[in-house]
């Protein structure tokens, strides 16, 4: 008999090991298998599909972060074989992976599904989650998800029925990580900060031109993101992925996007990525934000068989260099993190267009013809694959920076802008008194809206100048200290020339607008009044008249340069709300 105990004992520790699924005789085929992999689930049966993974395995959980426009619960998977479904206090990683943020894009989030079923099938796979939490969103789009047809996307070889690109509001995702417009990426914000994920995938697909490989990508490796980080993407990740994904099948190339799409020959270049994108978004995060874009023109099977080969690989990668991640984390928000009080911090790049690498570019024949349609040229790729080499365009240099104070004021009526603050995760303080203080602050003009709106809003150009003088803040004033890790975030909303500012975006429009006006009969005597007790005020009127043609025979601006000069012209006029502390000074603050 002790053969049998024995064999009774092995097939006993053999079942302890399986995952639970195998224990539970799962039925977890998905919707995108179950249609012979050409078609996608709604977001019911998404929902559903994500129920039964929790249902299945006890290191799986559903839950919501928050609930759409449309009253639709926005999904979210917890990948934890703690079962804590928690924050983690110890050195596991932390991943998050988006799908669906464009709807119509939805390789993530089939691609997701398949992971984590076989997580819960694979042992092999599971052992990869030993170091690591997964949060997976596999719809963020939900509403726009609903928007489902065949023809959302004309550029795109399948799935058979897709989402919408846009939310119900009409806004892209992808465009509004800074200024969070909409609902959707208020609640993300929150989830984020709830959990601080150490790294970040956003899953789409391309649109452009031709080429050979199936997935193409692209992770900030320039100076928005800060030394610690940027070292562990150049030196540690970029070189890992790319040779994890040749031993897999599925090469790749960052993010295609070319100067002539016509004739790659004539080069690539990379970008520095605002803030209003996910992956620049992370960058001032201190967070790295790899974007996975699938190639649109392959069948869609193809396509989410790269998008998952990408996921395990990261996986993988992120399991092995848990401890060098974690450490190039902790240092860039310790870095961050230090008052960068007095220092200049960089708020946008411009791309150097005579430094170029080359890379090998895997793509295809192409023909140009004459349209007579369009009458422009009619760009034809070719079934041949061909190799070229192509300069690739990614050294830049910053172009606008801004001294740092020692802390930003904002007057309690901006309640919409310091509410934004806080959902970025940044510490707000108020000041239990009232206080005069001086600070740096900045006046503008020269405003040019864009004509077309964008993204709910006309973004500004403007022309702006510094000065200091002293202003009295009520008590409620909100005082941020940039002694934060979210110090970056800070910068690029409250410094106006950063590229997603809040007042690029036109956040403060009403300090523009002149409310009060003078009677041009009142102001005659007034003007008359000021050369007798200024007379240089002459010279200097005189002068403009002379060289500029259009004040000259403008009665009103002739008057108005006298009124602006004048005791009573509103000096906040077109006048930043926000003041810049640069001395330290005893604050009262709650």
């Amino acid at each position: 008999m002790t053969w049998i105990w024995i064999f009774a004992w092995t097939a006993i520790c053999t079942l302890l090991c399986l995952p639970t699924a195998a224990l539970a005789g799962d039925n977890l085929e998905t919707f995108y298998e179950a249609s012979n992999r050409m078609q996608t689930p709604r977001y019911d049966e998404t929902v559903d599909y994500c129920m039964r993974l929790d249902s299945t395995s006890q290191y799986v959980k559903y839950t919501s972060f928050g609930v759409s426009p449309q009253g639709r619960d926005l999904p979210l998977l917890i990948v934890d074989k703690s079962g804590a479904f928690s924050p983690p206090t110890d050195d596991r990683i932390v991943l998050m992976v988006l799908a669906c943020i464009h709807a119509g894009e939805p390789d993530g989030k089939d691609a997701g599904f398949l992971l984590i079923r076989d997580f819960i099938r694979d042992g092999e796979l599971s052992n990869q989650f030993d170091n690591l939490v997964l949060l997976f969103i596999p719809v963020f789009n939900v509403d726009g998800h609903e928007r489902f047809g065949p023809c959302n996307r004309i550029n795109q070889n399948g799935p058979l029925d897709m989402g919408f690109r846009v939310t119900a509001q009409g806004y892209n995702l992808n465009r509004d990580f800074l200024k969070a417009d909409s609902p959707e990426m208020r609640a993300w914000l929150n989830l984020f900060n709830q959990w601080l994920p150490d790294f970040i995938v956003d899953c789409h697909v391309t649109d452009g031109a031709d080429y050979q490989y199936v997935v193409t990508y692209a992770i900030e490796t320039h100076e928005n993101l800060p030394a610690p980080l940027r070292s562990w993407i150049n030196v540690n990740f970029v070189p890992a992925i790319d040779a994890a994904m040749v031993e897999c099948g599925f090469p790749i190339v960052p993010y295609v996007m070319t100067r002539h799409y016509e004739n790659i020959t004539e080069g690539m270049f990379g970008l520095v990525w605002p803030p209003r994108y996910s992956t620049g978004y992370g960058a001032i995060q201190n967070r790295p934000a790899l974007l996975i874009e699938t190639h649109m023109l392959k069948d869609y099977h193809t396509r989410v068989d790269g998008t998952r080969a990408m996921i395990v690989e990261l996986i993988g990668i992120l399991s092995d260099q848990r401890s060098e991640l974690k450490l190039a984390v902790r240092q860039t928000d310790m870095l961050v993190g230090e008052s960068m009080a007095g220092d200049y911090y960089n708020l946008g790049y411009k791309r150097a267009q005579d430094t170029a690498q080359f890379i090998e570019f895997k793509g295809f024949d192409v023909s140009v013809d004459s349209s007579d349609i369009s009458g422009a040229d009619w760009i034809k790729w070719g079934g041949t694959p061909t190799e070229y080499r192509v300069p690739y365009l990614d050294s830049y240099y910053p172009v606008d920076s801004a001294m740092i104070p020692y802390a930003y004021l904002i007057p309690p009526e901006w309640s919409d802008e310091i509410n934004l603050l806080e959902a970025h995760g940044i510490e707000v303080s108020r000041l239990v008194t009232e206080q005069t203080l001086q600070i740096e602050s900045y006046r503008f003009s020269d405003l040019k809206w864009d004509n077309e709106p964008w993204e709910s809003r006309h973004l500004l150009d403007f022309t702006m100048t510094s000065f200091r003088h002293s202003r009295t803040f009520p008590a409620g004033t909100a005082v941020i200290i940039t002694d934060q890790r979210t110090n970056q975030v800070l910068a690029h909303l409250l410094e106006p020339k950063a590229p997603d500012s809040f007042i690029r975006w036109s956040f403060f429009n009403t300090i523009y607008d002149q409310k009060e006006y003078f009677e041009m009969y009142v102001m005659e005597g007034i003007a008359r009044e000021m050369i007798r007790e200024n007379p240089e005020l002459q010279g200097i009127f005189q002068a403009r008249l002379e060289s500029d043609s259009a004040f000259a025979t403008n009665p009103r601006e002739r008057l108005n340069f006298f009124y602006e000069r004048s005791s009573y012209a509103d000096t906040m006029l077109s006048v930043y709300p926000v003041g810049k502390l640069h001395s330290r000074v005893d604050l009262n603050l709650q």
